[in-house]
């Protein structure tokens, strides 16, 4: 039986501004016990972006920098790279190789509809 992305994803995906604190991005990723955020789209490029525990974690514990004065968009990664909910999970997990992440939002054309990562692969 061939599973798809959209059989296993988390739905939905939570977002953040670019504009926000990252203390308040870390917060938010304690409270609903997640280790990403997919940050909105901001002018000019309106392209989406993706924090992660381990942005945190290597962009600001790691040099010693307080999450009060730092915006999400300092250390986000930008562009994410998308998958399909109609992928399959082979592809999606080919993908994260070569892109060496462990989740990808997933977007429906334009429309962002979940996220996927290496451990909702594993655990299926």
């Amino acid at each position: 039986m061939m599973y798809l992305v959209e059989s296993i994803m988390s739905k939905p995906a939570l977002t953040i501004d670019a504009q926000a604190r990252v203390l308040g991005a870390l917060e938010l990723m304690k409270q609903k016990n997640i280790a990403s955020l997919v940050v909105n789209p901001r002018p000019p490029d309106n392209t989406y972006g993706i924090l992660t525990k381990r942005d945190s974690i290597t962009k600001v514990v790691a040099r010693d920098l307080d999450p009060r004065y730092m915006y999400v968009s300092e250390i986000m990664t930008q562009p994410v790279i998308k998958i399909s909910p109609h992928a399959s999970l082979r592809e999606c997990s080919i993908l994260m190789g070569k892109a060496n992440v462990r989740r990808l939002p997933v977007f429906d054309g334009d429309n962002l509809v979940g996220i996927i990562s290496d451990t909702d692969i594993f655990q299926c």
